[in-house]
């Protein structure tokens, strides 16, 4: 879908629509699997949605993520998967082996481990994990931003689909793309810096502050209407943006909400960050996309700079306006 389509409004508008009724699922679904995990297993857990499918910017085929908390874990800090993990996992596991609308798919390693089931009816597949709660906390700042500027998310729903069409999904990732994107909004002051919404917190859980505070009403940036015109405009800038953006000099940098040199990141950021400093990985990659809670995690590091070639090709191409018939 290009910007140059006639129908790209419309064709935008209807993945919207599908995006809405997806979310406004989630937490009947969530709430069937938490009746069943509670009934089939003896520790105390609760379930936290999050995800695609959360944030409102899913598709039909889109997985649904789930975060297990065993035992009022919630905070617990960990860098690295444990054999805590490993029984969480099992005991999961074991539950599906029982008769049920579920079946389990396979159970995955890594540094955070998951339990991939199936429902029998619907096919939707929801992908479990229970190691911490980082991925959720992420969410919870996202469905602020988008509350706060709700063109960010019709933006991410389009730059999902082109960066498909061009071929660079696997490497511009949706997560990425949306780092991206909020680092624009930033830039141009419609969208607050995540340090100021983490202004006078203290970390929970090691060094990571997953919780927030809400601006001050006379401190929210003005919403851009939701029209044609405005989302069309605001891709352009996008593109514009990152098509001329100097990967090689600066980081995407949402936790700062600013320009940022790569070689000044570690040394700008907190010192409950500095302490756990153990690697240049936001100078050694072509293109260096900060985590904005994990602040020593590059997200980027897969990117290649024929990717970021390509990608700065296509960005450019968008900056000049065609009318196309489809």
């Amino acid at each position: 879908m290009s910007l140059s389509f006639t129908q790209y409004w419309p064709k935008l508008l209807e993945k919207i629509r599908i995006a809405d009724e997806i979310q406004n699922k989630v937490d009947e679904i969530a709430a069937e699997l938490e009746t069943f995990l509670k009934a089939n297993l003896t520790r105390k857990i609760r379930l936290y949605p999050f995800g695609s499918r959360v944030l409102g910017i899913a598709q039909e085929t889109s997985d649904l993520d789930i975060y297990i908390e065993f035992d009022d874990s919630f905070y617990d800090y960990k860098s690295c998967a444990t054999w805590e993990d490993s029984e969480r996992q099992e005991l999961i596991s074991k539950a599906f082996d029982s008769q049920s609308k579920w079946i389990r798919i396979e159970n995955r390693g890594g540094n955070c481990p998951l339990v991939i089931i199936q429902n029998k009816h619907t096919n939707l597949q929801y992908d479990l994990s229970f190691t911490n709660c980082y991925a959720y906390s992420q969410n919870k700042i996202v469905v602020y931003l988008f509350k706060l500027q709700p063109i960010a998310r019709y933006m991410i729903i389009y730059l999902r689909d082109w960066i498909k069409m061009h071929g660079l999904h696997m490497e511009f990732r949706n997560h990425l793309l949306l780092l991206m994107l909020i680092f624009h909004l930033q830039i141009r002051d419609e969208l607050p810096s995540i340090e100021k919404l983490q202004e006078n917190l203290s970390p929970r859980s090691g060094p990571y502050i997953y919780h927030f505070n809400e601006l001050h009403q006379n401190k929210i940036p003005c919403a851009i209407p939701l029209t044609e015109n405005n989302v069309r405009a605001k891709l352009k800038e996008f593109f514009e943006f990152y098509g001329s953006f100097r990967f090689e000099k600066y980081a995407i940098c949402p936790y700062l909400g600013r320009y940022i040199e790569r070689s000044m990141l570690n040394v700008s950021m907190p010192k409950r960050y500095q302490m756990f400093y153990r690697d240049n990985n936001f100078t050694r990659f072509p293109v260096a996309i900060q985590d904005f809670i994990n602040l020593n995690y590059n997200k980027a590091w897969q990117i290649r700079y024929m990717h970021l070639s390509k990608f700065k090709v296509k960005c450019a191409s968008e900056r000049v306006e065609r009318i196309t018939h489809n």
